[in-house]
């Protein structure tokens, strides 16, 4: 039982790092053509599909690591300081901009995945 748990904390961790990666990358460094306004509010939901998966593997990496049946409190501080930090880097980068209705996709998504990992995790 124990290697199996390894296992699996294995792949969510390399999973989430992965995916921490392509995050970062296209919230950061990824420099966008201009985009018409009906696209542009496509960019919410692309932020809450991106931190909602980054967050389900988190949690479903600590889930698989730990038999805890709630959600620690560290967790989500972690995804609260996470979102805010990469909307904040972006009023620092010229191309970029810190746009609050982003926040709050990134916030949403966090708690989302979170709270699916453990629904998962829980039945």
């Amino acid at each position: 039982m124990k290697q199996s748990q390894n296992r699996w904390f294995s792949y969510y961790l390399f999973c989430s790092i992965s995916w921490f990666l392509l995050v970062v990358y296209l919230l950061i460094f990824y420099r966008s053509n201009d985009i018409n306004s009906l696209v542009a509010n496509l960019d919410k939901v692309i932020h809450f599909i991106l931190f909602f998966i980054q967050c389900y593997f988190i949690s479903r990496a600590y889930f698989s690591l730990y038999n805890s049946k709630k959600v620690p409190l560290k967790i989500i501080i972690f995804l609260l300081i996470f979102c805010c930090t990469i909307e904040l880097l972006q009023i620092g980068i010229p191309y970029r901009s810190f746009d609050v209705n982003d926040l709050f996709a990134n916030i949403f998504g966090s708690v989302g995945g979170s709270i699916f990992g453990y629904i998962l995790v829980s039945k």
